[in-house]
This record gives C-alpha cells, structure tokens and sequence, in this order.
C-alpha cells in the first residue's frame, strides 16, 4: 500500500466533529468556554447532519495504521461494533525502512484485513460464484495498442508539465474520470446516485440555505465512486513506477499527485453546491479525505496480499493454488467494498455489491494491460461494462 497514513479509532465526545444530534448539542452552558476550534467542529457537526450509522470512526495520524472496520447498519449495533472493537488489540504494523525524502517510517503494510468466522465459511461460494462470470475473462476486454515508448511530442508534453512549465498531461486525466459521474445509469447499477438539482449558482445572501436531508449519506456514496477511479489511475501508475527510471517516475508522481488534487477540488465544490456553510468546507472536505484514503489503502492491500502477480493471474487460482493466508481476489474485494462503500449496511448476495466487485476487478486487469504510452497520453477510456448473463432474484 501506497499512502502513510494511521487510521486510529478515536472515541465519540460531544464536542467531537463526528458528533451530531443531543450528544453534540449537550451542555450548552460549557459551549462559551469551549476553545474556538471546537466550536466550528460543533457547528459543523449541526449544519451537515449525519446519519448516525454512518458516523467516521477514524481519525488520520501521518505515519502508522491502524485495523480498519466495517460501517454499521444502525445506532445499535455501531455501539456494539464500538464495544467489541475496544476490546481488540489494535494493528500496530512492522517497520521495514526510513523514507529520507519524507522523512517517515516505511511500514509492511497501512492496514489490516480482518474477516469473521462468517466470512470464511462465505468466501469458497464467492470464489466459485464469481469464476464462470464472462466479463472476468481477459479475452473479453478490448485494450488499445500502442507502443511502450512516447513519441516525440508525448516526450515533449511529458517534459514540460514535469518541470512544471505548463501541465500538458494530467488534466485529460480528470475528464476522463468525471466521465464516469456522467454515466447515472451505470452508477445506478451499483445502487450509487448523484446529488442532483442544486448548482454552484447562489444568492448574495443565501444564509437561509442548508444541506438536503440524506444529502450527505449520497455525497459521501457519490464520492467513493469517483475515488474507485482515482484509485485505478494511482495503482497503474504505480505499476509502471516500479519499472521506470527518475524521468518516467517523476510523470507517474505527477499524474497520482494531481489526480488527486483535482478531486478534493471537485469534494469542495460539491460541498458549496450542498449549501454547507463556508466555514465548514473544510473541515468536511477532510472527513472524506479520511475515507477515501481508508478506501484506497484498504485496496492497495487487497491486490497486494490476494495478487502479487497480477489480477489475471489472480482470477485463475483456483482454492487448492491459495497460499497460507489468501482468500482469493474476488472475497477480498468484495469484503473491501462492503465495508467501505457499502458501510457494512448491505446483504453479503446483494446484486448491487456482486455488479461493482465485477466493475472494478474488470477495470483493474484492463488497467494492468494498457499499453505504457496510452497510459501516459491519457489515449484510452475506460473499459466497457456489458449486462450479466444471469439475473439476481
């Protein structure tokens, strides 16, 4: 995994950012008293109302981890899931180098996967349910063919925008991925559904105005989808980064750095569009930042631990081929985007859940076969996604 960050649980306080409803609002004669930071954190808590099941449990602290947990599905059983989860000994990971130019510890790994005696007695069905599926076949995929190497005018654009004169290739790379933002009925295969009927247009004194109710639960589903797509871009690069001499591994830093740039440029603006007072940007910004990168660490490890050699190569393995610790790809990533996506809050069988597990696996092994050049061009789109040949009851 690819992002230094400690996901430590952090207890739930009435004047923590997390907190909403009476808990946030308790003791209003203590609130004069309180330090002014955490008054903006009440007052953020109380004009961007969150459902109580998906409150974060996580705080970022730059370099360690911590063991990352499903969301919950009500106020129940998140205080049961808080209860058990203290009693846990929490993942403290190994050290295996000093980065000099960040100056932090390198770890193994930022993250733990953790599965239940459930999801083991689960993962055999997952893994055969998921083996005869078409569109995980490498030769159902169309990939565009290029050389390895750039021609003269990619070198040129490439060079320009590494040195920072004028940027000439990251910013394909941001249409191409709100592209996907603009396709409702794919997202609505995956039971994803954008905000919509409000635009970045307001009044000059619009201080009546406030988030819709249930605005954040979509926003928060809404910027997972994005961060899938973002995370498909980061992991290629990486790929070619393992590979690649200090010129090529300066395009692929650029092309993640900005990637991800552009995205909390476009969370901020989602944010104003929702009416969420200016204050308060971000700070919000930053609670999705907490998730996003969970997301992405929680996948870097997937693919890490379930497909050392490549996702192609991975979907082959049959459970006899697994080694000592290995569920197999499909259970891995599922599990991932339950938790994370899904919040926990969805049936193990459901449609939804299966459809994006094949999405984003597809996506992967057509990233891992992009040509290099295309890649740095930006000369592709992303792979086609055909109806499955079986209907779900």
């Amino acid at each position: 995994s690819h992002f230094p960050l400690r996901l430590k649980s952090v207890p739930s306080c009435p004047t923590h950012s997390v907190c909403t409803g009476p808990a946030a609002a308790a003791q209003p004669a203590m609130v004069s008293r309180l330090p002014l930071q955490t008054l903006r954190l009440r007052r953020a808590s109380l004009s961007f109302r969150r459902p109580a099941e998906f409150l974060p449990r996580w705080q970022l602290v730059p370099g360690g981890a911590n063991f990352i947990r499903a969301g919950a599905s009500s106020s129940a059983s998140t205080s049961s899931s808080s209860n058990s989860s203290s009693q846990e000994q929490p993942f403290e990971p190994k050290v295996k180098g000093f980065d000099i130019i960040k100056g932090q510890p390198i770890f193994d790994k930022y993250v733990d996967l953790k599965f239940k005696p459930e999801d083991y007695e689960r993962f055999p069905g997952e893994r055969l349910s998921f083996r005869d599926d078409p569109r995980l076949q490498v030769s159902s995929l169309t990939v565009p063919e290029g050389p390895a190497e750039l021609d003269w005018n990619e070198m040129f654009n490439a060079t320009v925008s590494v040195l920072r004169i004028v940027d000439r290739v990251t910013a394909v790379f941001g249409e191409i991925i709100h592209e996907r933002l603009d396709d409702k009925d794919l997202m609505a295969r995956f039971g994803i559904f954008p905000l919509e009927g409000k635009t970045l247009e307001k009044p000059l004194h619009n201080t009546g105005a406030v988030p819709r109710e249930g605005a954040y639960y979509k926003m928060l589903h809404q910027v997972y989808w994005i961060a899938l797509h973002v995370w498909l871009v980061h992991a290629k690069q990486y790929i070619i980064q393992e590979n690649e001499a200090l010129f090529g591994s300066a395009v692929c830093a650029l092309i993640t750095r900005r990637a991800f740039e552009w995205f909390w440029i476009v969370i901020r603006l989602w944010l104003m569009t929702e009416d969420v007072p200016a204050m308060n940007v971000t700070s919000e910004l930053e609670h999705f930042m907490e998730f996003v990168f969970g997301l992405c660490a929680a996948l870097d490890e997937a693919w890490k631990k379930e497909a050392p050699q490549g996702t192609a190569h991975a979907l082959e393995l049959k459970d006899e081929d697994l080694q000592e610790g290995q569920v197999g790809l499909i259970p891995c990533v599922k599990h991932v985007l339950w938790s994370n996506v899904y919040f926990g809050a969805v049936p193990h069988d459901s449609p939804e859940l299966h459809e994006l597990t094949v999405y984003l696996v597809r996506q992967r092994m057509y990233m891992e076969m992009l040509p290099r050049s295309c890649f740095f061009a930006a000369k592709f789109s992303w792979a086609d996604f055909p109806q499955p040949q079986r209907q779900y009851d």
